[in-house]
């Protein structure tokens, strides 16, 4: 399916109930993260075994005293809303519980910070009980009033990057706007019933509502705790919120973060779920892949970092699949020689190339297209770990799924499905006015990976004949966006990992005004809004349908299904992003390491209170 469109969600059970909604990944390669990533295989992860060992004693516990050691790459904040990167993310997952979670990382919700939810004969207006007794990390109980502040924060501080998500390209809770359309400050229609109770109404049905209310910028916090928004002085700076001082209610307690050495936590004893087994969690920030492999072969992770460049096919061994198509064996032996239990499981993500309009002209992006052969790159780059994209939605997701994307790339794709067309690519740039003495340069920005820039050569390469003299450069990832978003790159690398499993969280990011990098760029870093052509219109008159018709019904769900597929052939037409591939993700656990196995919605969906770590050898 591509939308939650059940309408058995009137009332959504209690926590021990089922799940909302499910998305059929099985399979298929898709991904699964969060918003802007850089995390590929090189870094991906999964397990050996869904064992939980929740039923162990308080006692037994108390003597668990392992810190689970793990790598992560360049955070930029703790802050749920400012947080867009997948590894703020994974910290921020242990640090903070919003209403639903992902449980595992599956795609199918369940409550969290939530006992209970209502839901209206229209679809929109929620009510939600929350579960009693819930303590922050610093003492207080959350409240239904807690709720409201941290929804306002969403939407209304100048620290927010996702205010669209509540407001009117996603969950649109009713609001007022001023006569610029900017959101009128407090006028979201939520309240506090009383203090367990919390009521919001949307302006319109949005299908995938309780998956939203999953993601990390609606963990809550403690009303007034950061005082960037009107009508709260603020218990601490927003600096100190963001750095040094995070307080959530999840399974976790901040402990330190040092910007671009490490993060780690220790365990929340009062946490309402499930107490984790080991004591904490550390994260080494380390972008190099050479040095990530490295600190993993030594044992200092229990996950163990496996680069493309190091990676060998042939020492794959699978033993099984289970009935979320998840293949479940082994690796190695290793350079290290031992042998990690291995895990691969498909994710809802595409990685791409932006090529910004308003920085690189409509025939040298075509041009790049042409040169890209997919399957290549997936294949002599990233030696099979992926699948070819050609969508910018992924096949999981995609109206009709896998097999409904692969025949409309095969059918459709303008630029050569699988192979390079280098004639196509110097015609239309000689069309152009350029030729061998007269060649377009344009700079490839890549964040710090070796299989990018491999990528990347491959292209340089190709392009030297079609007239394009492409220029390769490597960022630290958090430069990378914050050039983006200044508009400051003409053709980059980044990917996108799901924040609710639905084609409109990707094309979402499509929407042409939202890519203005003259306004910070909500969405991706394109500037489609200047390309030349009507593309850019269609695309924006898709999206309105996609907003016209938000019910979970099989009628609307059909509308929205053709705006996607003409937002994906808009963007063809353009070629403002070009889709490279949709990585399969895996992760390598020593023999000690026993965790769940990681769903389709991926490990920066997974809080670590399961896990568990026998006697390291």
């Amino acid at each position: 399916m591509t939308d939650n469109t059940s309408i058995d969600r009137r009332r959504f059970l209690q926590a021990t109930g089922g799940a909302a909604s499910a998305v059929a990944v099985a399979g298929c390669l898709g991904g699964g993260g969060e918003g802007d990533t850089e995390t590929d295989t090189t870094t991906a992860g999964s397990t050996d075994t869904a064992t939980e060992k929740t039923t162990r004693s308080q006692e037994d516990r108390e003597k668990l005293d392992k810190t689970f050691q793990l790598i992560n790459a360049t955070m930029s904040t703790l802050d749920p809303i400012k947080a867009t990167d997948t590894a703020s993310g994974t910290v921020i997952q242990q640090v903070f519980d919003a209403l639903m979670n992902y449980p595992n990382g599956e795609v199918e919700v369940e409550p969290l910070l939530a006992k209970d939810v209502e839901v209206s004969e229209d679809f929109r207006t929620y009510t939600i009980n929350l579960k009693e007794g819930v303590k922050y990390h610093n003492g207080d109980t959350v409240t239904a009033q807690d709720v409201v502040y941290s929804f306002e924060r969403l939407a209304a501080s100048e620290n927010s990057r996702r205010d669209y998500f509540i407001l009117a390209y996603a969950m649109n809770v009713e609001h007022e706007t001023d006569s610029d359309g900017n959101y009128v400050p407090g006028s979201l229609n939520m309240e506090a019933v009383d203090d367990t109770t919390f009521e919001m109404t949307l302006t319109k049905p949005f299908a995938s509502t309780l998956e939203m209310l999953a993601y990390t910028s609606f963990s809550v916090i403690p009303e007034g705790i950061v005082g960037d928004i009107d009508g709260y002085d603020g218990e601490m700076s927003h600096s100190e919120f963001a750095t040094e001082n995070p307080v959530g209610a999840g399974p976790f307690k901040f402990e330190n973060w040092e910007t671009n050495t490490q993060a780690s936590v220790v365990r929340n004893d009062d946490y309402h779920g499930p107490v984790p087994f080991v004591a904490g969690v550390h994260w080494q920030v380390i972008t190099d892949p050479d040095a990530s492999y490295n600190y993993g072969q030594n044992k200092n992770s229990d996950l163990a970092s496996m680069p493309t460049s190091k990676y060998d096919p042939s020492k794959v061994k699978i033993e099984t699949t289970d009935d979320k198509g998840r293949k479940i064996g082994t690796y190695g032996p290793m350079r290290n020689g031992e042998t990690a239990n291995y895990l691969q499981y498909a994710t809802i993500n595409t990685f791409y190339i932006g090529l910004n309009a308003k920085n690189v002209p409509a025939p040298v992006r075509k041009a790049i297209a042409y040169a890209m052969n997919q399957k290549e790159g997936v294949d002599q780059v990233f030696k099979g770990r992926g699948q070819a994209a050609y969508h910018l939605t992924p096949p999981g997701i995609y109206p009709g799924q896998a097999p409904a994307y692969t025949e409309h790339a095969k059918n459709n794709y303008p630029y050569g499905y699988n192979t390079t067309d280098l004639e196509s690519a110097r015609q239309i740039m000689e069309d152009a006015g350029y030729g061998p003495n007269n060649k377009y340069e344009v700079t490839f920005t890549t964040y710090q990976s070796d299989t990018w820039q491999g990528l990347g050569k491959i292209l340089r390469d190709k392009l030297s004949s079609a007239h394009v003299n492409m220029k390769l450069e490597e960022a630290p990832f958090s430069t990378l966006l914050n050039r983006g978003r200044q508009g400051n790159l003409a053709a980059y690398s980044l990917g996108w990992i799901m924040d609710w499993p639905a084609p409109d969280n990707f094309l979402g990011q499509m929407v042409p005004k939202l890519t203005d990098t003259s306004e910070g760029a909500k969405g991706f870093y394109l500037d489609w809004d200047d390309a030349e052509g009507d593309a850019s219109q269609r695309a924006a008159d898709a999206w309105q349908t996609v907003q016209d018709n938000p019910e979970p019904t099989e009628e609307a769900q059909q509308k929205r299904n053709e705006a996607y597929v003409t937002m994906e052939e808009a963007m063809w037409e353009d070629m403002v992003l070009l889709p490279t591939y949709h990585s399969v993700s895996e992760r390598f656990a020593y023999d000690w390491v026993d965790m769940p196995r990681t769903g389709a919605a991926g490990g920066s969906r997974m809080k670590f209170n399961n896990v568990y770590l026998n006697d390291r050898s």
